[in-house]
Order: C-alpha cells, then sequence, then structure tokens
C-alpha cells in the first residue's frame, strides 16, 4: 500500500502482469488506471508515441492526436513490460518524465503534467543488465525502490494444483461444461512436470483437457507427458514408400516422389 516504483522479476509466463495489477489494486491508485506497455512489441521509432503521445502531424500517419501511456495512467499505475528492452535514448526519457512529472507529445511543446507511479516488469535481472551497460544505472536506482522476484512454477510446486484448479473452474463456466476434478495420476503428471512456461504454459495445459474431458481430467488429457518424455519415436514408412525426408519440400513434391516410388 504505497506509491513507491516496484521491479518485478521472473521468467516468462510466471506472472508478472498479475502481480503488478494485486500491486497496483492494493496502492491508494486502485480506483485509477492501470496500464499496461510491452516494451518488447513495440518498435523503438514508435516506443516513445506510445509512452508520451502524439500531435496530429508530428509523423508520418499521426493523423490525429493520441495521449500517451503516461498520461493515460495519470494518478494510476504503468506498468513497463520487458523495460530492459528500451533503448538508452527512451530511458533516458523516462527517467526524465519520471522525475520531473511532465512529459512532452511527439510534435508538441506543451508540457503536460503527470502523476503516474510506475512499474517495470521482465523476465532478465536489471541489475546484471544495468552492469553490462544495456540499462541506465541512474534509471535503474530510480525504479528499484523495491524489487520483488517471482519464482519460476517448477520451483512453486504447492501453487501448481491451485492454479489447476482454479483454471479448470474457469474454464468449466467458459464452456458450460462440468468436469470433476482431476484424477491421482493426472495430479502427479502436473506436479512432476518442470513447466518451462511456467503458469501461462499451465494454464493452456488445463484449458485443453477440459475441452477434451466430459468427467474427471486423466493423464489422456493432459499434452505434457510426450513433452516430459522426449519427442515421440517417428512412424515407420509404409513398405516400399521412402520417408518424406525434408519438411521444407511442397506438398506437391511430397506426393509425387512417393506416387513414383510406389508405381
Amino acid at each position: 500500500a504505497s506509491n513507491f516504483s516496484v521491479i518485478i522479476i521472473g521468467e516468462t509466463g510466471s506472472g508478472k502482469e498479475v502481480v503488478a495489477q494485486a500491486i497496483h489494486r492494493a496502492s491508494p491508485r486502485a480506483d485509477r488506471p492501470f496500464v499496461p506497455l510491452d516494451c518488447g512489441a513495440i518498435p523503438e521509432t514508435l516506443l516513445e508515441a506510445e509512452l508520451f503521445g502524439h500531435e496530429r502531424g508530428a509523423f508520418t500517419g499521426a493523423i490525429g492526436q493520441k495521449q500517451g501511456k503516461f498520461e493515460l495512467a495519470s494518478s494510476g499505475t504503468l506498468l513497463l513490460d520487458e523495460v530492459s528492452n528500451m533503448s538508452l535514448n527512451s530511458q533516458a526519457k523516462v527517467l526524465r518524465a519520471l522525475q520531473e512529472k511532465i512529459i512532452y507529445r511527439v510534435g508538441g511543446n506543451a508540457p503536460i503534467k503527470t502523476d503516474t507511479r510506475v512499474l517495470a516488469a521482465g523476465n532478465q535481472d536489471l541489475e546484471s543488465a544495468t552492469a553490462a551497460g544495456r540499462f541506465r544505472e541512474d534509471l535503474y536506482y530510480r525504479l528499484n525502490e523495491f524489487t520483488i522476484r517471482i519464482l519460476p512454477l517448477r520451483q512453486r510446486k504447492e501453487d501448481i494444483l491451485y492454479l489447476a484448479n482454479r483454471f479448470l473452474a474457469l474454464t468449466n463456466q467458459e464452456l458450460h461444461k462440468k468436469v470433476g476434478g482431476f484424477s491421482e495420476s493426472a495430479i502427479q503428471a502436473l506436479l512432476n512436470y518442470p513447466w518451462p512456461g511456467n503458469v501461462r504454459q499451465l494454464r493452456s495445459t488445463i484449458r485443453r483437457a477440459v475441452l477434451l474431458s466430459n468427467q474427471a481430467i486423466t493423464e489422456s488429457h493432459l499434452d505434457i507427458l510426450h513433452e516430459h518424455a522426449g519427442a515421440a519415436p517417428r512412424p515407420a514408412a509404409p513398405t516400399g514408400v521412402r520417408p518424406a525426408a525434408a519438411d521444407h519440400r511442397s506438398l506437391k513434391e511430397i506426393v509425387a516422389q512417393s506416387t513414383e516410388t510406389v508405381e
């Protein structure tokens, strides 16, 4: 329950945005906007306009005035996801906005006052990125009023069944089904799997299992078992037909070769 800037570090899919939303809800800004921005998904040439907005005609395609994320999140919370992907130039402008609480839209000269709390998230340790010169030291210390490190799902197995049951209930509601829990073997499979995609992968796995099941979810409904054990062996080609050796060839070429071989 503060206005501190917070750095949230965790592997992809571990729930960084969920943690950020929880921080926002616990803060004095809970009734104000929560605005996320994935810094890794926006080209550098457009990132400044996304952050600070732009005026009409500021660049090709700027057909009207647009508010940026700092302005939209004023009095609320701005989540800068994958913040280490920002260029050093963009980092300098974010630092200035945080220190002065004033932004300028791209193509504009009028100062705009903002009161934006910033949370920064990433799958890289920003301290290491700072030491390597990829992240501005002054911005790191400005953001690092508090740091939360999210353990990967494989290191917090006590969360797996709680989350699995939650995703089961939500998917039952979405699909209007009444899938009734997990078999003992399915539970063991869920607990033993390393979950490289973390919570995001678990959610997708449970959703598919609910789609396939009509009673309880068993091992056969989970698509993680063959991944954990390794890739399944490739089935042998029928007698008299050479296997298609190169997957990059066109279907027409593969069919033509197979037909020629049989003949």
